[in-house]
């Protein structure tokens, strides 16, 4: 796949996937004729980039996650543990958020109750 299909097939932007590439998070692109050709490995690299950085997870994190995988199946224990790392942070975000939004619906019973 092209560029431009990847962007719209991705909901991401041309730039960001050039930048994704840039920053080593997505693999090597092919090109045919100077023009970017997308394998199917990149585009399962790119949606696990974009779940990632929907998570929040930073893109130094991320690098070194593809970093791992690169270096083959001998990383597996350290992907575990870092994708491990990553869910607990991901958690204590979840309850943060969580705690919010229970307080905010609160608030929105308490108002239409009449309190203040």
């Amino acid at each position: 796949m092209k560029i431009g299909e990847v962007a719209r097939a991705t909901k991401l932007s041309e730039d960001t996937l050039r930048f994704y590439e840039k920053n080593s998070l997505i693999g090597e692109v092919p090109r045919v004729n100077g023009i970017r050709e997308y394998s199917e490995q990149n585009l399962r690299r790119i949606e696990f980039v974009k779940c990632l950085r929907s998570a929040e997870v930073s893109i130094d994190v991320i690098r070194k996650y593809v970093e791992l995988v690169d270096q083959g199946e001998d990383t597996l224990p350290e992907r575990i543990q870092l994708l491990e790392d990553q869910r607990e942070i991901l958690a204590r975000k979840l309850a943060e958020i969580q705690a919010a939004y229970d307080k905010i619906i609160y608030k929105i019973n308490l108002y239409k109750e009449g309190g203040k």
